[in-house]
Parts: structure tokens; sequence; C-alpha cells
């Protein structure tokens, strides 16, 4: 399914069919994800207290190495970036905004990967971008916690298509987002790099929490 800038008033709306070569989700009942799935919760733009220097990026991850931090404490989010010549990847973290805690997780992670969507595809529509196509959409459990994926292609002129993944999850109070682009590597593999990433991450942290103790 291909998104183009004269679709756009369509998109909100649109709902995807899960990519035959994704792996089936356990039997737990986690639902397809749809397009429109942020659409339903509350809109309040102030986040929770979140403690964010308990936070740090390690020095290289999925083999990747890091290329510096961007934080922003006011706005409550923190963002490593690591990558090579051919592949970038990005790591952040941030809360839950207020008005969700009560809300039951797949609600959390499922809208908030809708409203993530739509902002990757309002970055196409707004850019010399000819296109965006989302090739697999899937919420799934990964090492005990729910997941949203997503793999998709942006079409750009006169340079070969941009391969990119997304993996949303949280873990207690707060998101992890990982995003990975490459235009060698096709995003299978980006999304087994990813995966890396985030096991990788959650580790360089609990091992930290352990040390301070």
């Amino acid at each position: 399914m291909c998104f183009r800038r004269t679709l756009f008033p369509l998109l909100a709306g649109a709902v995807l069919s899960l990519a035959g070569c994704a792996a089936p989700a356990p039997e737990n009942n986690i639902r397809t994800l749809q397009g429109g799935d942020g659409g339903s919760l509350p809109r309040q733009l102030a986040g929770q207290t979140l403690a964010l220097d308990r936070f740090r990026g390690p020095p290289e991850l999925a083999g990747l190495e890091s290329n510096g931090e961007i934080s922003s404490d006011r706005s409550g989010w923190r963002q490593w970036l690591f990558g090579d010549p051919g592949t970038r990847l990005t790591v952040t973290v941030y809360g839950l905004p207020a008005g969700w805690q009560d809300l039951g997780q797949e609600r959390i992670v499922s809208g908030h990967y809708g409203q993530l969507r739509q902002q990757r595809i309002n970055r196409v529509y707004n850019s010399d971008n000819r296109s965006i196509r989302f090739t697999s959409e899937r919420l799934f459990d990964l090492e005990g916690r729910l997941t949203a994926s997503a793999r998709y292609l942006v079409n750009q002129p006169g340079r070969r298509p941009l391969h990119e993944v997304l993996l949303l999850t949280m873990d207690g109070d707060h998101f992890v987002r990982v995003e990975s682009g490459s235009r060698e590597r096709k995003t299978t593999e980006l999304l087994q790099l990813s995966k890396r990433a985030l096991a990788e991450f959650r580790a360089y942290q609990a091992a930290r929490a352990e040390d301070s103790e």
C-alpha cells in the first residue's frame, strides 16, 4: 500500500493488514494495529515527571558506535544516536503523557504508535519525498512487553528508497522508541538490528542500576 501526497486526506482512516513475512503473534489476543489508533487517546501534552538522569546511553548498540546524545529535560525526553556510514539508529526515552497512566497497555502502545505513524506520514507530505509505503505493522510480545513494530519505505527524488523500522514499547512509567534507517539494509535486517539494540539498551540500564545499589 503506497501513501502519496495526493492521497493524504485518506490516510487517517487507513487500516493496514499484516505482512505475511512477519512472525505470528503468540496467542494472547493482541489485536492488529490500525492506522487511526491514536485518535481515541487523551490529548494532554504535559508529561508526568520522569527522572531522565537515570538513563544513560551505551558507547555502542547492536554493533553501531555512539554518535552522541540529544536531550531536553524540560520537554521530558532523552535521545541517543548510533550509526555507521550506511545505517543510523536512535533510541528515545520519554514519560507517558498525563492522563494515560490508567489506560491499558495495549491502548497506550497501539495508540501512541498511531500518533507516531501519522507524524511520519506528515513529514513525507510536507517534504520533497514522493511517498511512504508501510510494509508491516503489528503488535507482539517482545521479551514479555507489548511492542509495536513498523517497517516502511520512503521514496525520495533521485535516490534509492530509504528503508526504515520503528519499535515502540513501554517500560513502567516511560516509553522506549527505537528507530533505524538505511539505504543498504532491508527492513527485515533493520528489524533484527532494532530488536538487538532494544535488548542491549535495557541490559545496559539494568547493569547501571545494579552498580548504583
